[in-house]
């Protein structure tokens, strides 16, 4: 890709590059500016939005049936993408039994059938407390559970740190597994058996300072290159709850809150941030209404929460309207402005396209994103593609961003008209060519369910009778 910009006119048309100085195109050939409409529609987004929690029965430590295609299918036509599932580990001294590595398995599998994507944590107790695991076996459980979230984290949205304390949320532990050592170790090892596309979410920002030995946030330059510290995102499971967020701030003085709140608004620009409310009561009133509410989603940069619970939080935000708002914002939400993009070309032409992407959702995509330009041909279907130079988990929110597209077109492209579109699909093999599974633009009439395209509401036509200037860069149109 590029990073020339394009200056149009309605006649003779100079594209002219800053980098690389003047080009002439097609003598008949003008650039067509195209602006976008804004949709307000709430719509199922990959890896974002509220969740539906499967959780272990109330109050009782055993094991639960698998979960049920009928179920995330019907989450799916509500809108929603992500589902979270906890598991009960059913023995902290023993190994993992075959039944449970299936259940796991067999869980993945009908997520990935059903159009969702799943978050995951591992626990050895539930509601009610109880014990957790000595380190040594759960080590051994992560190894064991690492054969099937190395093949199967195409249907992983993130995972929770899990496995310490009650619940698995690291707030206490009867194996005195809260020194540093221990929750590096545990963290590390988790990281390990989880491909590094993945992210591991802790409980508490002050364990992330303390692992990492570090108070700074992330930096743009450590963003997505695949080390621990940029693979730790963040769950607050008592959200707005009290002033500290029932411990979350692991404080009561405002100053060291404020602290901890804007390490996290800095560190989740690159990161995944999750949880759930937990209490309407006297203590949390003072913080669930909903202009707090949005603000600190917005904030903390939000990509998913719990739709099930609390529901007296659930049913303020309802009651005060802002619930739609929140429907749509959580995570990212990108917004077509514009694009320019000539009219006519020839085989083994120059392509090029400006394009102008806002995102008005509260964070970007923590995980891996494809962007594809699509030229499809109206008469037979016929589909070429450009992979761009271009990483969408960078399109911060409140940002525009600018995408500059140049690429050769095929020598033996056929003439004729080409609807153009722009593809987000998911990089992993088994879902590149699900429509769920890509991203869907909040724009009115641009997208086409079928393939899961957005369509850029223009065409362009390949004529064997105008002047070519032949592409000589190393980026070209691949047909399928």
């Amino acid at each position: 890709m590029s990073l020339k910009k394009y200056v149009s006119s309605l006649s003779l048309i100079a594209i002219t590059s800053m980098a690389y100085g003047c080009r002439i195109m097609p003598l008949n050939a003008h650039t067509v500016n195209t602006s976008y409409s804004e949709s307000f529609d709430n719509f199922p987004n990959p890896e974002r939005g509220f969740y539906i929690p499967f959780n272990p029965e109330p109050y009782q430590n055993k094991a639960f049936s698998p979960l049920q295609l009928s179920e995330l299918k019907k989450a799916r036509n509500e809108n929603l993408s992500l589902v979270r599932r906890i598991y009960l580990i059913p023995d902290r001294f023993a190994p993992l039994p075959e039944s449970f590595l299936n259940l796991v398995l067999q869980d993945l599998q009908t997520a990935r059938e059903a159009g969702v994507k799943l978050i995951i944590r591992f626990t050895y107790n539930w509601q009610g407390g109880g014990e957790d695991a000595p380190k040594d076996e759960i080590l051994s459980h992560m190894e064991q559970l690492k054969p099937i979230l190395q093949k199967n984290y195409d249907a992983i949205a993130y995972l929770h740190s899990g496995f310490i304390g009650y619940w698995g949320e690291w707030n206490r532990s009867t194996n005195d597994l809260l020194n540093i050592t221990d929750k590096k170790d545990i963290l590390f090892k988790l990281l390990s058996v989880v491909p590094s596309e993945r992210m591991v979410a802790l409980r508490y920002p002050a364990d992330k300072t303390e692992v990492y030995g570090t108070e700074s946030p992330l930096t743009s330059s450590e963003a997505f290159n695949g080390s621990n510290r940029a693979r730790t995102g963040a769950h607050n499971d008592c959200f707005l709850a009290s002033i500290d967020n029932w411990g979350t701030y692991k404080d009561t003085d405002e100053s060291i809150i404020e602290q901890q709140k804007n390490f996290l608004n800095q560190d989740n620009q690159y990161l995944v941030q999750g949880g759930e409310t937990c209490n309407s009561d006297s203590q949390a009133q003072p913080y669930i209404g909903c202009d707090n509410a949005l603000q600190e989603l917005e904030r903390m940069r939000w990509s998913a929460i719990n739709y099930s619970y609390d529901e007296g939080v659930l049913d303020t935000w309802r009651n005060q309207g802002c619930i739609e708002e929140i429907k749509r914002r959580l995570g990212y939400r990108f917004k077509l402005v514009n694009s320019e993009i000539p009219d006519i070309f020839k085989p083994g032409d120059k392509f090029f396209a400006k394009l102008e992407v806002e995102n008005i959702g509260w964070a970007s995509p923590y995980n891996p994103r494809l962007l594809e330009i699509v030229l499809r041909n109206r008469e037979t279907n016929k589909e070429y593609y450009l992979r761009v130079n271009e990483d969408p988990r960078r399109w911060l929110p409140g940002s525009s961003n600018t995408v500059n597209v140049e690429a050769g077109l095929p020598e033996d492209i056929t003439a004729g008209e080409y609807d153009i579109f722009l593809n987000l699909p998911d990089p992993t093999p088994k879902l590149y060519n699900r429509p769920e599974y890509s991203i869907r633009l909040a724009n009115v009439d641009v997208w086409e369910e079928s393939t899961g395209y957005n369509s850029l509401l223009r065409s362009i036509v390949i004529d064997t009778q105008a002047e070519a200037d032949t592409y000589s860069g190393s980026d070209y149109f691949q047909s399928r």
